[in-house]
């Protein structure tokens, strides 16, 4: 019996003995924010996946909402000139046994002109975008006056502008006459419109002519005189004023040509004070001579 007790003692003994030795040590604090560092980061990844997909799909839902908004800017254009021509022709509502014209697909032609403009953008290849675009101007001149916005990228923005100076003024007339009235765009149209030289496209641009921007006025203003506009006199006066030396110069060459080369003693390397009798000539040389300007 004794025997038997014993050799349970060494068992529990040995079992003891066995605890201690495989028992682990407790976590340090390092060793704790490592754990919580690599669960953190877990996290961090995971949210950061998340919010890329949404990112992705925000954007996704951006181009969707343009690529609608510029279809809709055509289907307007479509319905506006449908209806002038109801109006000017004198026509009816068709009947229902005239045979209907199919449209043309819109979807096809937006993806044209998107295409165009994108090559557009690489290229800056101005023939070969006309090509494609001014024949779809009835719709392309929508897009193109949009793409005007994109004023961080000047290469891309004056290449647009010429292909819309290419294009029917009759397409021109109501985009531009809506992006003048967005200042960012106002130059823009401007430089439109002078490689138009058309007068009557021209007219849009005369509630602008008072502009406060100094580069404004002398984009106008020459825009104007451009199309034979006297209009473009009064905004290259006040450029005449205007701080930078670059503005007054270019207000002054477009003046001096109306004028026979006469600059009336004019600096464009003095200020308004210095060059203020030159300014009051101009004046009344444009109250004396403007009515009569291109007449």
């Amino acid at each position: 019996m004794k025997a038997v007790l014993l050799s349970a003692a060494l068992v529990a003994a040995a079992a003891t003995g066995c605890s201690s030795v495989d028992e682990q040590p407790p976590d340090t604090v390092e060793d704790k924010l490592t754990k919580l560092e690599v669960q953190m980061t877990a996290k961090l990844d995971k949210a950061h996946a998340v919010f890329t997909e949404l990112t992705d799909n925000y954007m996704r839902l951006q181009r969707r909402v343009a690529d609608l908004e510029s279809e809709n800017g055509m289907l307007k254009i479509e319905v506006k000139r449908l209806t002038e021509k109801v109006e000017l022709a004198g026509a009816a509502a068709p009947r229902s046994d005239q045979p209907q014209v199919p449209g043309p697909d819109l979807a096809e032609v937006g993806m044209k002109i998107d295409q165009a403009l994108a090559k557009l953008k690489t290229t800056g290849n101005v023939d070969e975008a006309a090509k494609d675009l001014v024949p779809l101007s009835r719709y392309s001149v929508t897009k193109m006056v949009e793409a005007l916005k994109q004023v961080s990228q000047p290469d891309y923005v004056a290449s647009v502008e010429k292909v819309l100076a290419r294009c029917p003024t009759i397409d021109l007339k109501a985009p531009l006459e809506e992006a003048a009235k967005d200042r960012f765009r106002r130059s823009s149209v401007a430089r439109v419109v002078a490689g138009t030289r058309d007068a009557g496209l021209s007219r849009i641009l005369e509630p602008f002519a008072d502009d406060p921007d100094p580069v404004v006025q002398v984009e106008i203003g020459q825009a104007l005189i451009a199309c034979r506009n006297r209009m473009g006199v009064p905004p290259l006066l006040k450029a005449l004023a205007a701080s930078e030396s670059e503005i007054r110069f270019r207000a002054i060459l477009s003046l001096k040509r109306l004028n026979k080369g006469d600059t009336f003693g004019y600096d464009m390397n003095r200020d308004a004070d210095e060059n203020a009798a030159a300014l009051k000539a101009w004046e009344t040389w444009w109250q004396k001579e403007g009515p009569k300007l291109f007449e």
